[in-house]
């Protein structure tokens, strides 16, 4: 389809760092590394011209009208010193745009290609046969995309989806397969190699379903970003850093989050109950500050942008006692105008406005004429950030970033274009939060991103899943989704416990409810969600038993915490996310795995996804040998099958494992002191030490405490000692510390 020969130059071959270009008779471009490894083969690029109009309807985006049309073209004309560039030519030798090949670090190429009257760019290269793409953002049904076609678009993913990417009938209710809020054009490769368009423009991505792979941007302009390494983990790191230090929360917020509605008296009473019960919890939050309502479905928070003081009246009383008891509150927003609002008049100038120059208005999620503020335009961004540090001021410690998918695409924004920008729209949304709560100690959560995003949340939830085992929308999609999300640069996620959404499906329960805390537990963030019918669906403290089993698995999760925050500063330092796919440490492990994650390096972490099971079935990586984390107990490798009863959920460490933790949970991860309650002050003075025989190991905490094991255990063990730095040593294994902090040391060997 595209050039096939080279004009006016000799084939030729250059390296560009460690990257070598090699031109083919046939008009390609091969990759390789300077060893001779191939990356890359046969790569190719097209211009097109396309129009193309959408509908729009509950944050969905169906294409109503529209084609693209493909210029077949040669690259010709080649130039340059320190690079290579061409001129994209047609039969006659017209020249229809560039392309240009810079080395933009020693392992990275990027490859510019700009058109001239065009708005489309093509880039496209032979597949392999053994050919993988894990990435391209948070997907509900997919890890590895190998085999599959579809586009790159921040929309509302869907209640429930198609096993396809065909529009479905109900297109503004149902999602498809690939329908997500948070996207990303950036795919791992098992060369390892990962490849990135760089642009905010829709991408078309056809990943194998012929002999070759393409992404199409919708931009006259875009960027490939090429990047080689030695493992696929590297890639991911890579990618990170390239755009910037991912964001992480405040220590506090690695404590467990509950969520408590329909007022003040409520929001006390679960402060109280929760420590009554003795849950190691932080935060209450509570989307319903500035009101809630009933409808058809479900209870949700009424679209103001300040506190309805009826049912919070003086939330700073509110928060002063609710920070007496060890807890942070956490509020929540949308960037939505609302005709009820009372915001209305006031923020109207600021809406995104339809082609006659009136407000746009839609049939928002409140079932009301609806628009959005223009986050594009200077003063009502600053309307925006206004409200937000308003929040912020009447003792809200942070909120719930909600949407940011409601952009038509033929809206008039004030700066840029609707359609082109869309995919930006969550990064703006996401930076009005950064600068609201600049300088403050605060957290906030967002679903929906794009390339970047990962640098402006702190927190970051996977959407709205049903509140059932469903496997199209519902808890076993909560794996890849985060697992796509990490991939993508989501250092720091959580999803909701027991899911939200129960359109369709019946609301959630207790059976649910456990099986999802488990895996809570288990993630970056612990937090409850009380659902969208809140008085059918299972809660935390809906009989005492789960109360009971919230206040476990709290303490679990509070007991993690060095190693959490260990894993944190890991994706500051180096762009480690804290969940991995397995394959990242465990290279035969297929790419596409979806039903467990890493949790770090040192947790294998197998949720319970299905209704009504009592065995369950773990396949375990074979490069090593694994241990039950409950219970210490070595269980080799391969498929290791467990009872698992609903309070229980399978978590396995492999031989070499460092894993700190405090040996004794506080009841808040604030910073004390607080009378009647542990903090984290209090328990950041002891730690107990899990260390996996087998091989040797390491670990090093965000406060640069550091362990690292010698020599091979002959026999489980124990042993304590106080110390900042030294060693301990337990059945014939020597852990060294070596941190500034006196602490109380605990090692314990498992073998």
């Amino acid at each position: 389809m595209l050039f096939v020969s080279l004009l006016g130059a000799c084939l030729g071959t250059v390296q560009l760092g460690d990257l070598v270009l090699t031109e083919r008779e046939d008009g390609g471009i091969d990759v390789s590394r300077y060893d001779g490894k191939a990356l890359l083969t046969d790569l190719r690029f097209a211009l097109g011209t396309g129009d193309e109009a959408f509908e729009f309807q509950a944050g969905a985006y169906r294409e109503a009208s529209g084609s693209t049309s493909w210029s077949s073209l040669k690259l010709a004309n080649r130039r340059g010193e320190g690079l290579w560039l061409y001129d994209l030519v047609d039969d006659a030798g017209a020249v229809h745009g560039q392309v240009t090949f810079i080395a933009a670090g020693t392992r990275t190429l990027e490859v510019e290609v700009s058109g001239e009257g065009t708005n489309r760019v093509r880039f496209d290269a032979a597949c392999t046969g053994s050919d993988h793409f894990v990435g391209g953002g948070e997907h509900a049904m997919d890890v590895d995309h190998v085999g599959e076609a579809f586009e790159l678009w921040v929309s509302e993913p869907g209640i429930g989806k198609s096993e396809t990417d065909d529009t479905p009938e109900a297109w503004f209710l149902t999602g498809t397969r690939h329908a997500t809020s948070y996207p990303d054009p950036f795919f791992v490769r098992p060369e390892p190699l990962s490849v990135e368009v760089l642009t905010d423009a829709r991408v078309g991505v056809d990943l194998c379903t012929g002999d070759r792979w393409r992404l199409d941007a919708w931009s006259p302009a875009a960027t490939l970003r090429l990047t080689d390494a030695d493992t696929p983990l590297a890639l991911v790191q890579a990618h990170a850093l390239a755009h910037g230090t991912p964001a992480v929360p405040p220590d506090w917020a690695f404590g467990a989050w509950a969520d408590a509605v329909r007022g003040a008296e409520r929001v006390l009473a679960v402060a109280a109950e929760l420590r009554g019960a003795g849950a190691a919890a932080t935060v209450i939050w509570s989307e319903d500050w500035r009101g809630g309502e009933e409808g058809s479905f479900g209870y949700h928070p009424k679209p103001e942008w300040q506190v309805d003081e009826t049912l919070y009246p003086d939330p700073s009383g509110i928060d002063a006692e609710l920070e007496s008891a060890g807890f942070k509150w956490l509020a929540y927003f949308a960037p939505f105008l609302v005709e009820s609002s009372s915001s209305w008049d006031e923020a109207l100038p600021y809406a995104i406005r339809d082609a006659d120059g009136a407000p746009y208005l839609f049939l928002g999620p409140s079932f009301e004429d609806t628009t959005s503020i223009d986050l594009s335009d200077p003063d009502g961004y600053d309307w925006v950030v206004a409200k937000l540090s308003a929040c912020a001021d009447v003792g809200f410690d942070g909120w719930m970033a909600d949407y940011a998918e409601w952009l038509p695409t033929d809206a008039d924004i004030a700066v840029g274009d609707a359609e082109v920008d869309h995919n930006l729209w969550p990064v703006l949304w996401q930076q009005a939060s950064v600068d609201a709560l600049q300088g403050r100690d605060a957290a906030w959560f967002a679903r929906s991103g794009w390339t970047g995003a990962s640098t402006l949340a702190p927190v970051h939830w996977p959407g709205d899943q049903r509140t059932s085992f469903d496997a199209d929308d519902g808890f076993p999609t909560v794996v890849p989704l985060t697992l796509g999300g990490s991939i993508a640069g989501v250092a720091v996620s959580g999803s909701d416990i027991a899911g939200y959404q129960s359109v369709g499906n019946d609301p959630s329960t207790k059976e649910l409810w456990m099986r999802w805390a488990g895996l809570g537990a288990f993630s970056p963030i612990m937090r409850t969600h009380h659902g969208a019918f809140s008085t059918e669906d299972w809660q935390f403290d809906s009989d005492e038993e789960t109360l009971a089993a919230f206040a476990t698995y709290s303490r679990v999760h509070a007991g993690l915490f060095p190693y959490l925050r260990g894993l944190a500063q890991e994706a500051v330092d180096a762009g480690t996310p804290m969940v991995r796919p397995l394959f990242l440490h465990h290279p035969g492990e297929e790419w596409g795995r979806m039903d467990a994650w890493l949790l770090g390096p040192s947790l294998l972490v197998n949720p319970i996804t299905e209704a009504g099971v009592t065995t369950w079935n773990t396949d375990l990586p074979t490069d090593r040998e694994w241990y039950d984390w409950w219970t210490g107990e070595a269980v080799g490798n391969g498929t290791v099958a467990a009872s698992v009863e609903w309070l229980e959920i399978p978590v396995f460490a492999p031989a070499g494992a460092v894993v700190p933790t405090f040996a004794d949970p506080p009841d808040s991860l604030v910073a004390g002191p607080l009378e009647g309650l542990r903090t984290l002050t209090d328990a950041d003075l002891e730690r107990t030490i899990y260390v996996f025989a087998g091989r040797s190991g390491a670990f090093e905490e965000a406060d640069g405490t550091r362990y690292e094991t010698d020599g091979n255990a002959d026999a489980a063990g124990t042993t304590t000692a106080t110390m900042a730095a030294g060693e301990l040593i337990a059945g014939g294994l020597t852990l060294r510390v070596d941190g500034d902090v006196e602490r109380t040391y605990t090692l314990i060997v498992r073998r």
